[in-house]
């Protein structure tokens, strides 16, 4: 595993008509969901983490920490800055700012665990039996 407290990523996304809060339904009008913000979040971290992770391992998000503080319109684009601020054993946590041109659109924080791909995946098939 190669992470460590202070690694950084950006990721952005231009607003259009299928990221909107009318399209999403998580409102009426078209300006950028904050679901559609809550999954550029994710996004960005899961990227962060990308090829640093020992074989076979990979993160599950387990919990958003988020306000959504300004709209962004249809035409605009917004940016994600993810920060690991924690590594607690096989917890991480990240501040996560997203921007527009204008200025904050979101901030907050955002954990996920490490775990191994194969049997978090048949722990979860198994869920059921």
């Amino acid at each position: 595993m190669n992470i460590q407290i202070g690694d950084e990523i950006t990721l952005s996304e231009d607003v259009v008509p299928e990221n909107t809060a009318r399209t999403w339904g998580s409102g009426s009008l078209p300006v950028y969901a904050t679901p559609a913000m809550c999954t550029l979040i994710e996004r960005s971290a899961v990227a962060l983490l990308a090829d640093k992770l020992d074989e076979g391992m990979t993160t599950v998000g387990t919990k958003l920490n988020i306000a959504h503080v300004s709209a962004t319109q249809v035409g605009g684009t917004v940016k994600c800055h993810c920060t690991l601020t924690e590594i607690d054993r096989k917890r991480l946590e990240f501040h996560v700012e997203v921007t527009d041109a204008k200025g904050r659109v979101g901030i907050g924080t955002h954990e996920r665990f490490i775990v191994e791909a194969a049997s978090f995946m048949e722990k979860a098939e198994h869920k059921f039996d």
